[in-house]
């Protein structure tokens, strides 16, 4: 036995476990539009996290917490309150608000540089995991003794909704909470689970928009870091006459190489392209050099 434990884990070590992975942004992102966020006014695009200079300063923790009291409060209430008097829900005997929406307020209003809590997770994963838990709830009442096996339904539409999430890039962890209650506690609701979930985000991303760029940036990005403007001619070829080293002008090959990505230094200001984003450390050195000038 001893003999064959080393074997089998040189076997192990053998394999390339990296190559088992599907990154579904590089069929779709091709095809998404750049968000179109920088041509709205700013009063009206910076309440969709757009900024044209860096990004707000850190705040303490103090201030965020203040906030974040004042976010979570609005954003669960409303859900609630509008939930509450949509008839269809009642008729269907609808929760006054889903539980798991409380964890995501706690992301959306206090960690919101989380990427857990942007909008592309915040939405998907919620439709997903409301979809997985009533499709897996829907097949366990199949069976006469459905009733006495909640826990593993519960326990299947959980792991499923996680799997899916982790390869589509939409991990949300409230999420997984969405999923066990449809199997376990909303299986009455069936598919109006659904538009439940899918209005809640839409109400709950809307109060985030407002409170949390009162003073603070969300969201981060909308759909992916990276960025998705198309490289045009003339940048392809203008990439190369940028001077290496150059403070206000950086290459970038991480989504379209030769796109030069511009941080613009300029007296007292700094503008920094909407999704590059910088260490706290980069920034004081980029608004120590525009003071300077």
């Amino acid at each position: 036995m001893n003999a064959q434990q080393p074997q089998s884990s040189s076997m192990l070590e053998r394999i390339d476990f990296s190559r088992f992975h599907v990154d579904i942004d590089a069929y779709i992102n091709p095809f998404l539009p750049p968000p179109p966020w920088r041509r709205l006014p700013r009063s009206i695009s910076r309440f969709f996290g757009y900024r044209e200079t860096l990004p707000p300063k850190p705040l303490g923790n103090l201030v965020v917490a203040f906030w974040a009291l004042i976010g979570v409060f609005c954003g669960v209430l409303i859900v609630a309150e509008v939930s509450e008097h949509v008839p269809s829900f009642e008729a269907h005997h609808a929760p006054i608000i889903v539980a798991s929406f409380g964890a995501a307020a706690v992301l959306e209003f206090s960690a919101i540089e989380s990427p857990f809590a942007q909008p592309r997770n915040a939405v998907l994963s919620q439709l997903i995991a409301s979809f997985v838990g009533v499709v897996i709830g829907k097949l366990f009442a199949l069976n006469e003794h459905a009733h006495h096996m909640t826990q593993l339904g519960g326990a299947l539409a959980c792991a499923i909704t996680t799997a899916i999430m982790t390869i589509t890039n939409t991990v949300h962890p409230p999420a997984g909470a969405t999923a066990l209650l449809a199997v376990t506690q909303s299986y009455d609701v069936g598919w109006y689970l659904i538009l439940i979930m899918l209005l809640g985000c839409v109400m709950m991303q809307a109060v985030a928009l407002l409170i949390n760029n009162i003073q603070r940036r969300f969201p981060v990005y909308w759909w992916t870091p990276q960025s998705l403007e198309r490289p045009k001619p003339e940048d392809t070829e203008s990439a190369w006459r940028v001077k290496e080293g150059s403070v206000d002008s950086i290459l970038t090959h991480d989504t379209f190489p030769g796109t030069p990505v511009q941080i613009i230094i300029q007296e007292g200001r700094v503008t920094v392209p909407d999704h590059l984003t910088l260490t706290e450390e980069e920034m004081v050195v980029l608004r120590r050099i525009s003071e300077r000038i």
